[in-house]
């Protein structure tokens, strides 16, 4: 049990807390700006295109299978040479797609605000799901692949990178 008190809860908590203000209100902006085009000027998607705007989906997905894959090599390798540049590299991009992801699940938590203020809880939850994806995403970049230093909340992350598709899929269906 003292193994688990050691562990972090999360990694990529602390750049979530720095971005997580700022970018939830300008999601809630978006939110009430996706509402105010489409209830009055018909049917514009002034909110959504500013949304998908902070959501650089393919990057942090490219990103993370880069991760998964320069780790594996690093992990592989590590005992046979010194690799400080295979580390720096993935440090920094590591690093990169935490605040990418997190600016990004803050936008959307922010923009699920606004479908819930207009009592649209269904999307709101849709919303709020694709948050949780996106923070997961920055969870699972900021984890090592195996061993120590890893957080509470990476194989859980991992569930959710899973299964997220699939309920939505089935949600959807």
């Amino acid at each position: 049990m003292k193994e688990n008190e050691s562990r972090p809860w999360t990694l990529a908590g602390g750049e979530f807390r720095k971005d997580g203000p700022f970018f939830s209100a300008v999601g809630l902006l978006f939110g009430v700006l996706q509402y105010v085009g489409y209830t009055y000027f018909d049917k514009e998607n002034w909110g959504g295109n500013l949304l998908l705007e902070h959501i650089p989906f393919y990057s942090l997905f490219l990103a993370n299978l880069f991760l998964w894959a320069a780790k594996g090599i690093w992990e592989w390798q590590r005992t046979k040479r010194e690799m400080r540049r295979m580390e720096a590299l993935i440090a920094r991009v590591a690093f990169r797609t935490v605040g990418f992801a997190s600016v990004s699940a803050s936008v959307v938590f922010g923009f699920a605000m606004a479908p819930a203020l207009w009592g649209a809880y269904w999307h709101a939850c849709m919303f709020l799901f694709c948050g949780i994806y996106l923070l997961s995403l920055a969870e699972i970049a900021a984890n090592p692949l195996l061993g120590k230093g890893r957080s509470r909340t990476c194989l859980p992350a991992m569930l959710v990178i899973i299964t997220i598709p699939f309920t939505l899929q089935l949600g959807m269906g």
